[in-house]
């Protein structure tokens, strides 16, 4: 990149968050010269703020799309039955060929006479979804028992206990760690010859006389200019994807609408350790209490929200509205503002639809020609649980278009192991995690700055403490490989620390 006349990618990926990271791999294994282009690191989006679930995909048949609303709007029926067939395929894809990237969840919801979804219901939708997913991973649905429900203290909790029908079980899967599933396949894709690049901004995109396209690039870390040419983009910014288009005034059509996401971390009663609820709020919504090591977070509560360049927090106003929900549901804990540990928001990429003020759930892949911009294609409402089935369709409307300048490679879906570590650890939250992995990290897998390493390399910052009680021994680790004087090893404790009380609301020692 830079320089004079550099030979032209095939293609240029914008966004180094899941999908954009799912493309690069797929591409680089088709066989294309990609490049993939991150403005901040890696993951450092939505991509670290979401439910982490890979989720079976029952919310698309959840209260408020009832069979009403899906015979008088056949193509939202079709669209929901196509996102829950790609949940489940994607969720058994994932669960078996990457166990140590999730956990299985024990989730219990609980089903009410007057309101919520009756048992007849939800039997039907557990049975369309294991049609849609034969020989799948199972989702363990069992109706409880009157006798295995008082046998379990977290449900007593629940309210209008007289009104409850029933309490169904299944089983979800966590990812217990999204961030290093996004890192994980950036350097998979690297590794297959992607070139990739994270602290470097996309600044324009232009179409030359010549059909190829031209990025003028920002190197955030050096501030130097550059630029890049190839003949196709594809922009998976997530909910940025306008904002690219809009600096570059390009003719195309605004596809996104962002919509915030906030959850809340807590420290439930024993009786909740290791299990999650889901369940409905009055208003339909969708509710979610969900195991979080030795915490739980719940949420979301969603507001339409376009983006920020400075990113995002969750306001008081939506943490308050957060708990008043959560007590709703169980009103004898009565939680206060006192209980919360950290929050955090983030901003999903919907695909914007007249008459869908919220955006809706459709996942597309948009070719801008048909809009003046051949060769540039926008993606939306890309999924942490449906990556890879994002990053084949991404890479297959490619192919169908243009052929790849390299022979085609094997791809890696594999998680990164670390190698056997002897010697000092370091502590956090009552985690350890070996110095010689932090080191190996912090020379091998594009690590900026501090909170490249403790949020995104490593789950440390997600710790009860977020990493506070560490980040300093973790600097100074890594210092000699990063090339940190003792000022700079200073400056990069005050910066987590600064970043850690904007972006979760946790003030630590010289915050």
């Amino acid at each position: 990149m830079g320089g004079p006349e550099p030979l032209p990618f095939d293609v240029a990926v914008i966004g180094g968050g899941i999908t954009g990271a799912s493309a690069a791999n797929h591409l680089a294994a088709a066989g294309f010269s990609t490049a993939l282009l991150e403005r901040g690191d890696f993951a450092g989006g939505t991509s670290s703020r979401s439910s982490r679930l890979q989720h079976c995909g029952l919310t698309y048949f959840s209260p408020g799309r009832s069979i009403w609303n899906f015979l008088r709007n056949p193509r939202m029926a079709i669209e929901h039955v196509e996102l829950a067939r790609r949940a489940m395929r994607d969720r058994s894809g994932f669960v078996s060929a990457t166990p140590g990237r999730t956990k299985a969840v024990s989730f219990y919801m609980p089903l009410y006479r007057r309101e919520g979804i009756p048992l007849w219901k939800a039997r039907l939708g557990f049975a369309m979804l294991r049609a849609l997913d034969p020989g799948g991973v199972p989702l363990d649905f069992k109706p409880m028992s009157q006798e295995e429900i008082a046998a379990m203290p977290a449900l007593s909790h629940l309210r209008d206990r007289q009104d409850l029908s029933g309490v169904i079980h299944f089983t979800e899967y966590q990812f217990d760690w999204p961030e290093r599933i996004c890192v994980d396949t950036v350097l998979n894709a690297r590794d297959l010859g992607a070139v990739t690049r994270n602290y470097t901004e996309v600044t324009s995109v232009r179409r030359q006389a010549d059909g190829r396209w031209r990025l003028a690039l920002l190197d955030r870390r050096t501030g130097a200019h550059e630029t890049l040419e190839a003949h196709a983009v594809v922009n998976a910014a997530g909910a940025w994807v306008d904002a690219i288009a809009a600096t570059s005034s390009l003719p195309v059509p605004k596809v996104n609408q962002g919509l915030k996401g906030t959850n809340v971390v807590v420290r439930l009663p024993p009786e909740f350790h290791g299990i999650a609820i889901e369940t409905a709020l009055p208003n339909g919504d969708p509710f979610y209490v969900i195991p979080w090591r030795d915490l739980h977070y719940f949420g979301p509560r969603d507001q339409p929200h376009e983006p920020e360049a400075a990113g995002f927090r969750a306001d008081e106003e939506t943490i308050l509205g957060l708990l008043e929900d959560f007590n709703s549901v169980f009103p004898d804990i009565a939680l206060t503002r006192r209980d919360v540990l950290y929050s955090w928001a983030g901003v999903r990429p919907r695909t914007a639809r007249e008459g869908h003020p919220d955006g809706c759930e459709a996942v597309l892949l948009h070719d801008m020609a048909q809009h003046g911009a051949p060769g540039y294609f926008v993606y939306t409402g890309g999924l942490i649980m449906t990556h890879r089935h994002a990053g084949a369709s991404i890479a297959k409307a490619i192919s169908d278009r243009m052929a790849p300048s390299g022979p085609a490679k094997a791809i890696s879906h594999a998680a990164r192991p670390f190698a056997q570590a002897a010697g000092r650890v370091i502590s956090a939250g009552g985690d350890t995690v070996p110095l010689d992995h932090l080191r190996f990290s912090a020379g091998h897998e594009q690590v900026v700055n501090l909170d490249d390493l403790m949020f995104r390399r490593f789950p440390i910052g997600w710790s009860e403490g977020m990493g506070l009680d560490a980040a300093e021994a973790v600097a100074e680790g890594i210092s000699d490989i990063m090339g940190w004087s003792p000022s700079q090893v200073g400056e990069q404790v005050r910066r987590y620390r600064a970043q850690v009380a904007h972006d979760f609301g946790v003030e630590g020692p010289c915050a």
